[in-house]
């Protein structure tokens, strides 16, 4: 009995001791799994925080890389900038002291063999000022000189001096005065926008110049029956003009294209806009210059503004501008023997007919007895112009 007992007591005491056991190795298992997903989600955490570490490393070291690369880029910008502008200022001096030297020669020989041949040289000297101009601006410069206020008749002229085949142009009249810090700004405007419609016109076309005057200002239109830019071009250059896209001058390429980008740094600076459209009614392309009320000078009370006219100009064989000298940038143009009302040399030479901008029409026919019509001698200074001087206008009339 006492055996019996025993033996029960001794197999409560082992289960007890097994249900202990038991219990003791479920907390413990419970425990090594918590202990287990604790040490996955710190294992976890710590890969997270290394990539987040690692990324924000990479970021901060891009954003050194692009920080440094973007300091290194404005300086070489800069730099570059700084040396064009200097070089294109130093051509821009020479060429005004080849033009002087030019002009002087020109008053020398004045109807000799030689005058022809220097009448060439001088108009190749501006084309040479010109471009220079338009690495100079930019690269952030001025235009650098600067005139007495004068009518958008002359500064077409004088653009038109400025370019090559210039004779293709044909141009009416307009005798709003514009203020003196914005002539030399639209003569550069103008002559680049009729270089690019003259290289990309057929050699026996014509490119016209006319003037729309509305309420808030004057528009200046240029037409050309020359090959249209694509979709994609017209865009861009419209963009390029408008300021909207930016011009780094080290993506300018092997043959940089200055021209757009001088124009529109011109238009921001002295508040004019550029807009390029097409087909005109040629088929071509046309560009157009807006000149607010405010770049021009206040018409007097009760006088109403010249009428817009074409003046009729026989045809041109070859250019034969009397001489003028060139002035100082910043002075007054010296005196010569025949000068505008505002001041300004004249030259005399044969002009293509012209015409009113946007109608079809063929030149008008030569007179018999031709008749010279006072041009200004150096595009320089609002030169080179085909009419508009008061004689012009009196031989027209």
């Amino acid at each position: 009995m006492n055996l019996s007992i025993a033996m029960v007591i001794s197999w409560v005491v082992a289960l007890l001791l097994l249900g202990a056991l038991g219990a003791y190795a479920v907390r413990e298992r419970t425990r090594a799994r918590a202990l287990e997903h604790e040490l996955r989600m710190r294992t976890e955490a710590w890969e997270q925080s290394r990539l987040e570490f690692e990324e924000e490393a990479r970021q901060a070291v891009a954003r050194a890389e692009a920080s440094v690369r973007a300091e290194l880029e404005s300086g070489a910008r800069t730099a570059t900038g700084a040396a064009v502008r200097s070089f294109g200022t130093s051509v821009v001096s020479l060429g005004v002291d080849v033009g002087q030297v030019v002009s002087n020669a020109l008053r020398e020989h004045r109807g000799d063999e030689v005058y022809e041949t220097l009448t060439r040289i001088d108009h190749s000297v501006q084309q040479m000022l010109r471009q220079a101009q338009s690495y100079v601006i930019v690269s952030g410069g001025l235009p650098g000189r600067r005139w007495p206020q004068q009518p958008l008749t002359d500064i077409v002229g004088g653009a038109i001096g400025r370019v090559r085949d210039f004779t293709r142009v044909r141009f009416n009249q307009l005798d709003r005065v514009v203020i003196s810090r914005a002539v030399e700004p639209l003569v550069h405007t103008i002559a680049t926008l009729l270089d690019n419609a003259l290289r990309y016109s057929p050699p026996t076309s014509y490119v016209d110049v006319g003037f729309q005057e509305g309420h808030h200002g004057v528009t200046i239109i240029i037409d050309d029956a020359g090959v249209r830019m694509n979709n994609e071009q017209m865009e861009e250059a419209r963009q390029v003009l408008a300021g909207e896209r930016s011009v780094d001058i080290h993506q300018l390429g092997p043959t940089p294209r200055v021209g757009f980008p001088s124009v529109s740094a011109l238009a921001r600076r002295y508040g004019f806009t550029v807009y390029v459209d097409g087909p005109n009614a040629y088929g071509g392309t046309r560009a157009m210059v807006f000149v607010p009320e405010a770049l021009f000078v206040p018409r007097r009370a009760g006088v109403d503004g010249p009428a817009t006219e074409v003046v009729p100009v026989p045809q041109v064989d070859a250019p034969a501008p009397d001489p003028a000298p060139a002035p100082a940038p910043t002075e007054e143009p010296a005196s010569v023997r025949d000068i505008t009302e505002g001041g300004l040399p004249k030259r005399r030479r044969r002009s293509p007919a012209l015409a009113a901008v946007g109608t079809a029409r063929e030149p008008r026919p030569e007179a018999e007895t031709q008749q010279d019509t006072s041009t200004i001698a150096r595009p320089d200074i609002a030169a080179a112009w085909h009419s508009g001087s008061q004689s012009g206008r009196a031989a027209a009339r």
